[in-house]
């Protein structure tokens, strides 16, 4: 039986395979880079749910220590929030909060109470009222600066929740204890810039305790100081895609002019390299821009995610530019050349534009 395979006819399917196996390649690695980032990203806008829920879920009733306490009514009301840094890690709220209680005035659950992890920077009685049958009242407003360590993986499609822990600074959970009021809320007027506010407002009194007995030679043994804690929380999240196009729009215009480089022919290397060149600084510069949205970490989240496969695509084409030059310059094929760079514009654009918008979607 005679082989009627030509030499013309081997080659051609050796050309064939070699641009299959090519796109195969680029499809794998866009495939890796967009998995590592959709489990990365997900698992971490999982991760900020449970510990939102967990923040405003009341612990069980034994974390509360035994004592003739006096149950405290408080509600909040937020009337604004003049900033929120995530790279400076704080927010600024201004605030209405109430105390009601039943017993003696000298309690005074306003004029004692605190910030965890914040700092009062004005504090305004408002209203106050003790009355004969001992039912007493007070209100103050104010204005306070609140440490928060944003959770900044999933810039600029973040979602927060903001949070004010009130603690009595003088009596604990033996002594007082606070009672959420139905009456908290948050005014419409409340605005982030960049970010919906949830107007529904999360309240919970719980146990906080401080695995410390200050030394006060009252308290026996080793064990620890348990507080009530009101917990007051709002829920913050991006509007829409508009921020994340405007922090990646330098980005996505290198990428575009990379791709455009592969519309010149692989003798026109001058041009191709200078195109690929543009359009590194363009990405590297945009990188800074990114970056400086968040503070420094050591997370690996959707800016970095974002940024990389940008960079990592200009190089691939860098590489894939010098093939194709390599395949018409040196073996002179012009013609498996040309095919070459469109399978490499084709398999790689589109794997590019998959993953940019797994990677947001991803984040919420």
């Amino acid at each position: 039986m005679t082989d009627t395979t030509t030499p013309a006819t081997s080659r051609g399917v050796s050309k064939r395979m070699l641009l299959a196996g090519w796109a195969v390649l680029i499809a794998l690695i866009y495939l890796a880079i967009g998995t590592a980032g959709f489990t990365t990203i997900h698992d971490e806008r999982v991760a900020a749910e449970k510990s939102h829920q967990a923040r405003m879920t009341a612990g069980p009733a034994d974390a509360l220590p035994p004592g003739n306490f006096v149950p405290v009514t408080t509600g909040l009301y937020l009337d604004g929030i003049e900033t929120m840094s995530l790279r400076d890690s704080f927010w600024t709220p201004t605030f209405y909060i109430w105390f009601r209680w039943n017993g003696d005035k000298a309690l005074n659950p306003g004029g004692n109470f605190r910030l965890v992890d914040g700092s009062i920077t004005r504090k305004d009685l408002q209203d106050e009222y003790y009355g004969a049958d001992g039912n007493n009242y007070q209100r103050y407003r104010v204005s306070a600066r609140i440490t928060k360590f944003f959770n900044t993986t999933r810039v600029p499609r973040d979602g927060h929740q903001l949070n004010i822990y009130v603690e009595d600074s003088r009596f604990d959970a033996t002594k007082l204890r606070y009672v959420v009021d139905p009456a908290t809320g948050i005014s419409s007027r409340v605005q982030v810039s960049g970010y919906n506010v949830a107007h529904q407002a999360q309240q919970v009194a719980k146990a906080h305790a401080y695995k410390t007995t200050y030394g006060d030679p009252r308290v026996e043994g080793d064990g620890n100081r348990v507080f009530s804690m009101y917990s007051y929380g709002i829920d913050v999240a991006r509007a829409g895609m508009g921020v994340y196009f405007k922090v990646f729009i330098g980005l996505f215009a290198g990428i575009t002019l990379a791709f455009a480089s592969f519309g010149l022919r692989a003798s026109e290397m001058n041009p191709r390299f200078s195109m690929l060149a543009g359009s590194y600084f363009g990405a590297v510069a945009n990188s800074y821009l990114a970056g400086s949205l968040i503070p420094s970490a050591g997370q690996f989240g959707l800016v970095e995610f974002v940024t990389f496969l940008g960079l990592f695509t200009i190089f691939f084409s860098l590489i894939a530019t010098i093939v194709s030059i390599y395949i018409a310059a040196i073996k002179g094929d012009k013609e498996l050349s040309r095919s070459f760079d469109m399978v490499t514009l084709t398999v790689a654009a589109l794997g590019y534009i998959v993953v940019n918008i797994v990677l947001p979607l991803s984040a919420g």
